[in-house]
């Protein structure tokens, strides 16, 4: 690549010049054997095709190649250059190693990129100032902008798909171990605990509940209601194959041991303000109903927390609130 010799000021010793560019010196290598000098890209880009010397033809690897003699160093470090763009008006003098800092940042060159004084905004290099034409490119930008943000919506459309064919492979999983747990020990545990995991997941997606009216709990639901959770379990993304565990959960027989008789509520009032709730996205009947996950609440009494999860419907007294606990690491919900 070297320094461009026309630029440089007075003589130049012959053993600084690269015997493949012509110019002067840049980034010096030498031959570990034959000490010929060249600049690092020129002979870096000739090895790639030979592995000879290009001055003696001996043999030249990547290994041989070595930094060139202080004495060397010290001669190009006394020489001056002139800038690039000296017609153009710039009058530094400069050492080599502050020549391509100042080339590609001095004011007389005309590739320097600069801001366009018109209003838009855009950098643009110095010599085409002149013709820059802010609503063209703007125009221009804006159609790139649309272009990438329709390859970003197909991109987000593609893996949209791929993670709902996933879910249904993992759904389908899932059923295989559920038909399975009766008869294997082990696979009832690996089902439990997929099932635990895929509540959390989902759960994670359902805001926040604050239950303020414990009095106003709905215990044994009628069918239009049982109907309309169902509805709204699926809606809301509930993995399909838990939809039926959950419903199964709609009523106080089969809520934990300190919720299913209003008596064991009332002695229990104290505690339930301490349970994570989850508020489904609809109103049943003009009801709030939440999700009371088993992940979400290991704090909670044995005899007030649910295996898995139940559905809670109340007349009113249910706000959405916004703080989301910190996650817990995937093995937590196991």
């Amino acid at each position: 690549m070297g320094y461009d010799l026309s630029l440089i000021i007075g003589h130049v010793d012959e053993e600084l010049l690269c015997p493949i560019c012509a110019d002067v010196l840049e980034e010096p290598m030498q031959s570990s054997s034959c000490e010929h000098a060249f600049c690092r890209y020129c002979i870096e880009k000739w090895m790639q095709e030979k592995q000879i010397c290009p001055v003696d033809r001996s043999d030249l690897m990547p290994v041989h190649l070595v930094s060139v003699s202080r004495l060397m160093r010290n001669m190009l470090g006394r020489l001056k250059i002139k800038c690039s763009f000296a017609e153009n008006g710039c009058a530094a003098i400069l050492s080599l190693d502050e020549f391509r800092d100042h080339v590609a940042n001095c004011k007389n060159n005309p590739k320097v990129v600069v801001m366009c004084t018109k209003g838009c905004g855009m950098k643009v290099p110095k010599d085409e100032l002149g013709k820059h034409n802010c609503v063209f490119e703007l125009r221009e930008q804006l159609k790139d902008q649309i272009s990438e943000i329709s390859e970003l919506r197909d991109l987000q459309a593609h893996q949209e798909r791929r993670l709902s064919e996933h879910r249904r492979e993992l759904e389908l999983v899932q059923y295989y171990i559920a038909a399975l747990r009766s008869t294997n020990p082990v696979i009832r545990n690996v089902g439990d605990q997929l099932d635990r995991y895929s509540l959390m997941r989902w759960g994670r997606s359902l805001p926040l509940a604050s239950v303020r009216t414990w009095g106003s709990l709905i215990s044994t639901p009628d069918t239009p209601m049982h109907m309309m959770v169902r509805e709204g379990l699926r809606a809301s993304g509930c993995p399909l194959h838990l939809i039926n565990v959950l419903m199964d959960c709609c009523y106080e027989d089969s809520w934990p041991e300190g919720l299913a008789t209003l008596e064991m509520r009332r002695m229990n009032l104290h505690r339930l303000a301490q349970f994570v709730t989850r508020l489904l996205p609809i109103l049943i009947t003009g009801k709030p109903c939440v999700v009371v996950l088993g992940g979400d609440n290991a704090h909670m009494p044995e005899n007030l927390r649910p295996t898995l999860g139940i559905i809670m419907i109340f007349v009113d007294g249910v706000d959405e609130t916004h703080s989301e606990p910190a996650p817990l690491p995937d093995s937590d919900y196991l």
